[in-house]
């Protein structure tokens, strides 16, 4: 079964992602920021399951992710989010986090980290 799902997860690929256009630099970089921001009710999650093909029961092992994450001003809208299995999600979380530095420290902007998101993870895994 979990192959199965995998290879759906593949084939679907990743979401288009969205962003808030307005989120700054300074506000990314404020500690917090990504939590305050952080609200994807569970009809929501189910909606991005179910999109997915994985019905309940099918679910463990899985996570709801920011596909643009909140840390570089990500969206919590439908057409943002994906399931990733933990492990994946825990890879991806690094990469977040190196880029989130990066534009903290002023050596890239958001839009260049947003695009280096979607080159790393474009094709539902890491690139």
């Amino acid at each position: 079964m979990f192959e199965h799902v995998l290879m759906l997860l593949l084939l679907a690929g990743p979401p288009p992602g969205a962003y808030d256009p307005t989120a700054t630099r300074g506000q990314v970089c404020t500690y917090g920021y990504a939590r305050s921001h952080r609200n994807v009710p569970y009809r929501v999650r189910d909606a991005v399951y179910d999109a997915y093909g994985l019905p309940r029961g099918s679910r463990r092992g899985y996570v709801i992710d920011h596909f643009i994450p909140l840390e570089l001003g990500g969206s919590n809208v439908r057409a943002n989010l994906w399931p990733q299995t933990r492990a994946e999600a825990h890879l991806k979380d690094r990469d977040e986090d190196r880029l989130r530095g990066e534009v903290c420290s002023g050596s890239v902007t958001l839009d260049s980290a947003r695009t280096e998101i979607r080159r790393l993870w474009g094709r539902g895994h890491r690139a």
